[in-house]
């Protein structure tokens, strides 16, 4: 089915509305690995408590992005719903960005807790208000995945450029570090640099991205959080598919948080991590038009589905790499090769996350797209730190060092099999889940279809 004229975003307000990933990319994978990577080798804080306080802090979130979420679905403003939580995220952002990227030498557990859930806060307050606008933007099923396509290749382009920036300060053409190793100086630049950015970019989406509409089939007084709660528990596509994601971040997310650590203290190629992450993310920008036309064709949780699995498949050869010369040329075409896989999983995700609000609409008649967005949020921010923690636990069961201390072969074998077995298992299963997603296009067709017509003759769409 094509997309008609009313549904498509025009171009350069759509790239309006994804600059803001110029900015929030320092709160985006990699970066939170690369933060705990960081902390665990150059501060007081120990593996164990990392991995326990990266547990607890989900504690904070489940108070806080739930209620981002449902203020925002509240807020009412000649800006629309979302932007006015978007500025708070960018103000508040310029402060937390500072502490946490420039921590002092003594630096320990308490001050990596308080420092790591200021950081997630501010991400709440511009992650989740963002990606709710973005399926307010259009309803198209097509639409939806440009949307997401375009967030993508600007979040991936900014992470590739914030990456360059390690690699061009240490260069001789401007030669300000003597190595694009992410050392203490290092990330205390790469924090002021995106203290400055992070403020300028939200500024340039809130002046020139459209505010989105907001369609509701009937007019009711506000609910209660508790009977959202219920609507997301009833809203069966929705649960399936936070299902299946949730599984699958947890394997990533065991694999980001303990590559990092395998290349600098195993391999010893931690100097090259930033020239590594950019070619990564070049390969994924350059391969999004070519995924955008595949989802578009084959369906996104069809694709999604073949893309963990091969992924999956790929992670094992990391087995037959040693430490050595050329080990980090192997290590980056297994990398680039993986990545290409992983490049189609956020766009299917947030083009489908539109999709299961849309289920919700025409049950509940009305829109809680930043309620379920942030319950998403908050369940995936709790992925990625079970996965990140189970990494780390399991590198403390085999009693791997990785401050730079001898390891035994035992201890390097339970590295190699945390960083490629253990992702393997959950992605597997996550791809097998995401086969048989129940919201295929013709379905949403009939729900978008149904929407329309009851909030025509409802006369309720709220046009921010």
């Amino acid at each position: 089915m094509a997309t008609l004229k009313k549904d498509r975003v025009p171009t350069r307000k759509l790239l309006a509305y994804s600059s803001i990933n110029v900015g929030s990319s320092i709160f985006e994978s990699p970066m939170p690995m690369i933060i705990i990577a960081f902390y665990a080798q150059y501060t007081e804080a120990a593996l164990a408590s990392i991995g326990t306080i990266l547990l607890f802090s989900k504690i904070f979130d489940v108070i806080s992005d739930p209620s981002i979420g449902y203020l925002s679905d509240l807020t009412k403003t000649r800006i629309g719903k979302r932007k006015p939580w978007i500025i708070a995220g960018g103000i508040l952002g310029v402060p937390i960005l500072y502490l946490l990227f420039s921590p002092p030498a003594a630096a320990g557990g308490m001050y990596f807790f308080l420092a790591i859930n200021a950081y997630y806060l501010v991400r709440t307050l511009v992650f989740v208000p963002q990606i709710a606008w973005g399926t307010e933007l259009s309803r198209d099923y097509k639409e939806r995945t440009r949307i997401a396509s375009y967030n993508n290749i600007v979040m991936l382009s900014s992470q590739a450029l914030l990456m360059i920036l390690p690699i061009l300060v240490s260069s001789p053409i401007l030669p300000l570090f003597d190595s694009a190793e992410f050392s203490p100086a290092m990330m205390s630049f790469i924090g002021k640099v995106a203290m400055i950015a992070l403020p300028i970019f939200i500024l340039i989406a809130v002046l020139y991205a459209p505010n989105g509409k907001v369609v509701t089939i009937k007019k009711e007084k506000t609910a209660s959080f508790k009977e959202i709660i219920k609507a997301f528990k009833t809203n069966k596509p929705m649960l399936f598919f936070i299902t299946a994601d949730l599984i699958s971040l947890i394997g990533l997310s065991v694999f980001m948080g303990v590559a990092f650590i395998a290349m600098d203290s195993y391999f010893q190629i931690g100097d090259k991590l930033p020239i590594f992450i950019v070619s990564v993310t070049i390969a994924q920008v350059m391969s999004i038009p070519v995924w955008e036309k595949i989802i578009a064709q084959f369906g996104k949780h069809q694709v999604f589905a073949v893309s963990l699995i091969v992924q999956a498949m790929i992670y094992p050869l990391i087995f037959l790499l040693e430490p050595g010369q050329d080990v980090f040329y192997q290590f980056l075409i297994i990398g680039v090769v993986a990545s290409l896989f992983q490049t189609p999983g956020p766009i299917a995700a947030a083009a489908i996350l539109g999709d299961v609000i849309d289920y919700d609409i025409l049950k509940g008649g009305v829109n809680r797209a930043g309620t379920y967005l942030s319950i998403y949020s908050l369940i995936m921010k709790g992925g990625a730190a079970i996965g990140a923690s189970l990494g780390l636990f399991l590198l403390v069961a085999f009693n791997y060092d990785a401050k730079g201390g001898v390891n035994t072969p035992e201890a390097e074998f339970g590295l190699m099999f945390t960083l490629t077995i253990v992702p393997l298992i959950f992605l597997i299963v996550s791809g097998i889940m995401f086969w048989f997603f129940p919201l295929t296009s013709k379905r949403h067709a009939i729900i978008k279809e149904r929407i329309e017509s009851l909030a025509e003759r409802a006369g309720v769409t709220d046009e921010d």
